[in-house]
């Protein structure tokens, strides 16, 4: 969540979803585009970024599609590598917004 914070254009405030974990979430513009809980990270892409990626997400064991018509998916944080994943997501998370 820190290292996210630092990209240009990002804000931290408290997530819009309630429970479940959900504190502080990532924000660009009017959008919450990440938020972390339990060693994970969700992520949101948009549905049109989701389908064009579907099979590379789907084959990355770190990550859990939510199904059709979600927008948002769910990435496990356990090592340095999982981190630098979870922020090249987050970057496709940051072009996706501004689209």
């Amino acid at each position: 969540m820190a290292r996210g914070a630092r990209l240009r254009g990002i804000r931290v405030q408290k997530s819009r979803f309630r429970g479940g974990g959900h504190t502080d979430a990532l924000w660009l513009g009017k959008r919450e585009i990440a938020h972390c809980h339990n060693g994970q990270v969700d992520v949101r892409l948009t549905r049109a970024v989701v389908r064009q990626f579907r099979a590379e997400l789907g084959s990355d064991a770190r990550i859990d599609l939510r199904g059709p018509g979600f927008d948002w998916i769910l990435i496990r944080v356990r090592s340095a590598a999982d981190v630098e994943r979870a922020m090249q997501l987050l970057r496709l998370a940051m072009r996706a917004a501004l689209d």
